[in-house]
């Protein structure tokens, strides 16, 4: 007598177990991707938010470093000038040299006067983020350029257009060569 077993494996089944292991691999890949697109869509709108701030501080950082180079050679300028003359949009005065200088606001820029009598551009170009312009603005109605007693004021506002952030300049200067009070 002989005995026969029945197959361990059913016809058939090793293909079925097969199937159903792809279509949980497939399950997988699709829990993955949509993981993985979650993920992306939530940390995109910070990605956005991240070069925004990012280049608002570039372009804070270019007032500031416009505000100190205007701010530092108005200052050393008129400090040791002679002769100050002040008109709301200029300033002119001599430098120990007898050589005529000065400073004028014209078309929103600042512009230095050179000892041959040309006006040279201090403001509004290179020192910019990537070209923006930085305009000279009237700050609080305030001339440019006024005088109290010997004191020469220097107020206005340095403003980049394009973003509409700006930095007021403020100061007074009493000339050294001015003489006594």
């Amino acid at each position: 007598q002989v005995m026969t077993m029945g197959s361990v494996f059913p016809a058939g089944s090793w293909r079925r177990k097969r199937t159903e292991k792809n279509g949980w691999i497939l399950l997988d890949v699709l829990l993955a991707l949509s993981l993985s697109a979650l993920t992306l869509t939530a940390l995109l709108p910070l990605a956005g938010q991240t070069a925004r701030l990012d280049r608002r501080c570039q372009i804070e950082e270019a007032l500031l470093r416009q505000h100190v180079n205007v701010e530092e050679t108005l200052f050393q300028a008129l400090r040791y000038g002679q002769e100050v003359e002040v008109a709301p949009a200029e300033v002119r005065f001599h430098t120990s040299q007898g050589t005529a200088r000065g400073f004028a606001v014209r078309h929103q820029s600042l512009y230095v006067r050179l000892s041959d009598g040309r006006y040279q551009p201090l403001t509004g170009g290179g020192s910019t983020v990537k070209g923006r312009f930085l305009a000279i603005l009237p700050l609080d109605g305030q001339p440019f350029f006024s005088r109290t007693g010997r004191a020469v004021q220097v107020a206005f506002l340095l403003k980049e257009k394009r973003s509409g952030l700006s930095r007021p300049v403020q100061f007074a200067v009493w000339p050294l060569n001015e003489g006594e009070l």
